[in-house]
């Protein structure tokens, strides 16, 4: 079965040029779109993903880890406030939505909020602020999980970024290079650039000069 919000390994059935479809034993298929799937994974191989569904509403497969899965309690960041809601980030392509009646008092773009991550009425993530009724079941998620979730994405986007931006190397290093350079080729601060970085390092996927940072392939 494929569940909604949750980590399942699935196994590789059919090859596309978009992707690879996955089945579980049931015999249910879902897309992992080409550019999550892991080099050298093929045809009956298996595949740890999430499954969330995306913009067009579709029930989607991703190899990126989100902070929290559905039944979990954790501290998030508002990326927007609209009219039907407040919009926050789990680390997935699409931010989760807590409706208007799921907030408890107002919120702001990048506000940190606690939230629960439920699927609503009509088959999609939700979040709610109301935890309480929810922290006897729903696994919290620490906050030294939260910070090492997020070591872990910021050194992932960089060495995506750094691949598929710049070729595998950019002309600079973190010693040298200006915060709004940083903002501006990877979307994060400075010391995010550099925590990230200094986990590549200790993995061996990159290497720094005098004067550049390169990928290690």
């Amino acid at each position: 079965m494929l569940n909604l919000g949750k980590t399942q390994t699935l196994t590789i059935a059919r090859e596309k040029d978009f992707g690879v479809y996955l089945e579980d034993g049931e015999g249910q298929s879902v897309l992992l779109p080409a550019r999550q799937v892991p080099k050298g994974k093929t045809v009956g191989d298996t595949v740890e993903v999430f499954l969330y569904k995306d913009s067009r509403d579709r029930m989607i497969a991703t190899t990126r880890k989100p902070l929290m899965e559905v039944g979990e309690i954790a501290k998030v960041v508002v990326t927007d406030v609209t009219s039907i809601g407040t919009f926050v980030s789990i680390g997935l392509d699409k931010d989760i939505l807590i409706p208007y009646h799921e907030l408890r008092y107002e919120l702001k773009k990048g506000d940190n909020v606690e939230v629960y991550l439920y699927v609503d009425k009509s088959q999609r993530l939700a979040a709610t602020m109301y935890t309480k009724k929810f922290e006897d079941s729903a696994k919290h998620v620490q906050s030294d999980e939260i910070k090492g979730y997020h070591y872990e994405q910021n050194a992932e986007d960089i060495l995506r970024i750094l691949k598929e931006k710049f070729d595998g190397h950019v002309p600079y290093t973190d010693k040298t290079v200006q915060p709004d350079e940083i903002l501006r080729d990877f979307g994060m601060s400075k010391a995010a650039f550099k925590r990230g970085l200094g986990k590549l390092l200790k993995e061996g996927k990159v290497k720094i000069t005098k004067t550049s940072i390169f990928c290690i392939y």
